[in-house]
């Protein structure tokens, strides 16, 4: 395996439980601020008493549940006065401002524009292109859409559109292949397939990676770590061989989702390896919204980045950036672009900030290759953990997830014991005290679970669809950490749900959530 594409032949070992991690998330809270203050010291100065109070948790409190909860309050806080802030900032303006009047972002300053829908995110591209500069033979730039699934359907579009100019000698109708297992993007992917570009998904990399080979596929568009809830790795080794294998005269061009992997996905090292036979452009889409804003989601974000190579001829080295100017136009005419309040609020300077990202990512993956590993050699209730640090590929250094996935024995796997596992859990995390949510999507700074039964695609042999538990460790470090690994332990030793059952005797399925608040109460409380 090419080294530039494998972990390090030293990893650091698996985090020990760190008797400071409240003072930690404490003092990562008050870095996170200071980068507001850097830029722009009259807005950080409306954070002076989230700042008090933060600083109180640092000096005062201890290591507890009761901490955590503070900070988790505490972090929220900081998302909604920063959003508060940001909002009353571009509040003001016409969605059509005149042409005397300037409308000013929280940080970047001047954003003009003669109507929303066309504005573009000029700003933040700025910041991420500055943040990656030009590596060997390929450099990159960035466009931005209001969510992932926009810029999924964008670059769909552009290509079907761009077939010709991309790959301009086939003898026949191009084709695009994919291996992905997001349910929205392989329904996506049927709506964009067509006679001009038809568009085939495969859950079998085996099958696709055979297509590249051959030569029949023109676009390939990979979840490298797929979201197929049992997080199928693919080997880059295999693609290297499907390359070598194919005929040298058929160009190609990659799209990849590093939605699961964030800025931690390294294209250029995935390109280098390839060599000579790269493709003539390569294009990373993912959801900006998960691993990218310091796990407190403040606004929707799709983020593609598109590879050019500068050593081709001349008209190649021109193809990344043409169609990068495609992208910002198929925008406006979708209307996909950034609101300016998304704008205004992605406008934080700890947004796409290198250093933060790379360390929040590091330390979910850290969480929930720990959780994975914790509950991998449990026989019991659970069939299967799924996690890419347990599989044949855990060397890749893409072999990362934010995610950890638990399957159910086929006949144990009904809708009611789906409801007693989730009544149990929230019994126990009432006991216990932990910060511990059911909910979807990953990235946050506290834990969360959830059971998926996806709408089609899977069945048991015997019939009836497959559940899946979702659990989604967060960067949080700490009393919860060590609570909800112990608790998952404990879940899992049980030999079946009729033994789970027989424990909590007294505890109905029925109670697995709450019912919702009354809708006046909520409005008199927020």
């Amino acid at each position: 395996m090419d080294h530039s594409i494998a972990k390090p032949s030293c990893p650091s070992p698996e985090p020990s439980p760190d008797i400071s991690a409240c003072r930690r998330e404490a003092q990562e809270l008050l870095a996170i601020a200071d980068t507001l203050t850097a830029v722009n010291t009259k807005l950080a100065a409306s954070l002076a008493t989230w700042r008090e109070a933060m600083m109180t948790v640092l000096h005062e409190s201890q290591e507890s549940l009761s901490t955590e909860r503070t900070l988790e309050g505490l972090a929220l806080e900081l998302r909604h006065r920063w959003m508060a802030l940001a909002q009353s900032v571009v509040n003001r303006d016409l969605k059509s401002p005149p042409d005397d009047y300037l409308p000013l972002l929280p940080i970047s300053g001047g954003a003009y524009y003669i109507y929303e829908r066309v504005k573009g995110a000029v700003p933040l591209e700025q910041r991420l292109n500055a943040g990656a500069p030009a590596a060997g033979d390929w450099q990159s730039s960035h466009v931005l859409f209001t969510n992932g699934m926009a810029a999924i359907a964008a670059v769909l579009t552009c290509l079907r559109q761009w077939r010709e100019t991309l790959l301009p000698e086939a003898d026949r109708a191009h084709r695009l292949d994919a291996c992905i297992g997001y349910f929205e993007s392989f329904k996506l992917l049927r709506l964009m397939n067509s006679a001009e570009l038809p568009c085939t998904n495969y859950r079998d990399s085996e099958e696709v990676l055979a297509l590249l080979a051959s030569g029949a596929t023109d676009m390939l568009f990979l979840e490298l770590i797929a979201y197929d809830w049992v997080q199928s790795v693919i080997d880059p080794a295999k693609i290297l061989a499907a390359l070598e294998s194919r005929p040298s005269d058929r160009p190609w061009v990659l799209v990849v989702d590093s939605t699961l992997l964030g800025a931690a996905f390294d294209m250029m090292a995935l390109l280098a390896a390839m060599g000579d036979r790269s493709p003539v452009m390569a294009v990373e889409v993912r959801s900006g919204l998960k691993l990218d804003q310091v796990g407190l989601e403040f606004a929707n974000v799709g983020l593609v980045k598109v590879f050019g190579c500068t050593h081709a001829d001349s008209e190649q080295s021109t193809i990344a950036s043409e169609f990068v100017q495609a992208l910002a136009s198929a925008r406006k005419v979708l209307g996909t672009g950034l609101s300016i309040q998304q704008s205004a609020v992605l406008d934080a300077p700890w947004v796409f900030h290198p250093q933060l990202t790379a360390a929040h990512t590091q330390r979910i993956f850290d969480h929930n290759r720990r959780l994975a590993r914790a509950m991998s050699d449990i026989p019991g209730m659970f069939a299967q953990v799924h996690h890419p640090a347990l599989g044949k590929q855990s060397q890749l250094a893409w072999a990362e997830s934010p995610i950890v996935v638990m399957t159910f024995h086929p006949g144990e796997d009904t809708e009611e014991n789906h409801k007693l596992l989730l009544a149990v859990i929230a019994h126990e995390v009432r006991q216990r005290g932990l910060v511990f949510h059911r909910g979807c999507s990953f990235g946050f700074r506290h834990h969360r679970c959830e059971i998926v039964v996806p709408e089609s695609g899977y069945i048991h042999q015997g019939g009836g669809p497959r559940g899946f538990f979702k659990v989604a460790m967060g960067v949080r470090g700490g009393p919860s950490l060590e609570g909800v690994i112990q608790l998952l332990q404990a879940l899992a030793e049980f030999a079946d749900f009729d033994a789970l059952r027989t424990a909590y005797p007294d505890l109905s399925s029925k109670r697995a959530l709450a019912a919702l608040p009354d809708l006046q109460s909520l409005r008199t409380t927020r």
